[in-house]
């Protein structure tokens, strides 16, 4: 089964799929390229939120790969969506544990406000947890505490590691929010991967059938899950988080295991 004749566009995750840290994966820049010359739809989604979409565009145009700001789809996306859908006229007060970046960008945003977690966490509606490198002890202190006062707990992904070019998985927001989580009795709502929420933008924007759109991922309980989910066809890609051996423990399968993005070329990768 032909990758290429059977779907008209794709949804590449990021990290351990198009890049690892600042080090591209072999075969992912031609890859895109190759798929961008042919006139075949395609859109980044990720859970990592510690840039945002403008900034992860720039990123990948540094890289030589062709992406523009609309075809990065984050957690936030979902979030901001749903905000600016709410009936209420009401800005929620947020508490956002973001990158120093994210954080500037959603201060911009008219739909949400954004709180001193010290001075405001008991007026606190969304406690928000996404990619933050800097979430010290204060920040779990506060977040708990706007929690247990009522605050609604997003969190933009529940990854508890992520690939690294430090060539081990490193700790993710997944591990933050389950100090939060056992902290306070609350589930966090997931708004990254594996929710059909982030999934829905990604095959809206891409306007294609379901049925002619491929989800490229690394990780199986997230992009293949998800994939799954929301009725989409999944490929595992071998060249981030996850092995072949790692699919025994789970009862989903992709539809299609790629050593690596060259093999999106290749007939005989079904």
């Amino acid at each position: 089964m032909s990758i290429l004749k059977n779907y008209n566009g794709f949804i590449l995750d990021l990290d351990g799929v198009i890049y690892l840290g600042n080090q591209l994966v072999p075969h992912s820049k031609k890859c895109v390229e190759r798929i961008n010359r042919l006139g075949i739809k395609y859109v980044f989604v990720t859970n990592d939120c510690r840039l945002s979409a403008l900034q992860y565009s720039q990123k990948l145009r540094n890289f030589g790969i062709p992406c523009t700001k609309e075809q990065i789809i984050t957690p936030l996306s979902v979030l901001l969506r749903q905000l600016t859908n709410k009936s209420s006229r009401k800005t929620p007060g947020v508490l956002a544990f973001t990158s120093k970046k994210v954080r500037r960008g959603l201060k911009s945003n008219k739909n949400i406000k954004i709180l001193d977690p010290e001075k405001d966490y008991k007026s606190t509606q969304i406690v928000l947890v996404a990619g933050s490198q800097d979430f010290n002890y204060m920040d779990l202190m506060y977040a708990c505490l706007a929690i247990q006062n009522g605050a609604t707990f997003y969190t933009t992904s529940k990854d508890y590691t992520f690939p690294s070019n430090y060539g081990y998985l490193i700790p993710g927001t997944g591990a933050i929010v389950a100090a939060i989580e056992k902290a306070t009795g609350a589930n966090a709502i997931n708004l990254g991967k594996p929710s059909k929420a982030i999934f829905d933008i990604a095959v809206k924007f891409l306007d294609l059938k379901r049925s002619k759109v491929l989800m490229i991922g690394d990780n199986i309980q997230t992009d293949i899950y998800g994939s799954k989910l929301s009725r989409i066809d999944s490929a595992l890609v071998l060249t981030g988080k996850n092995r072949i051996k790692d699919l025994k423990k789970v009862k989903f399968k992709p539809k299609f295991i790629l050593k690596n993005l060259k093999e999106v070329f290749d007939s005989k990768n079904c």
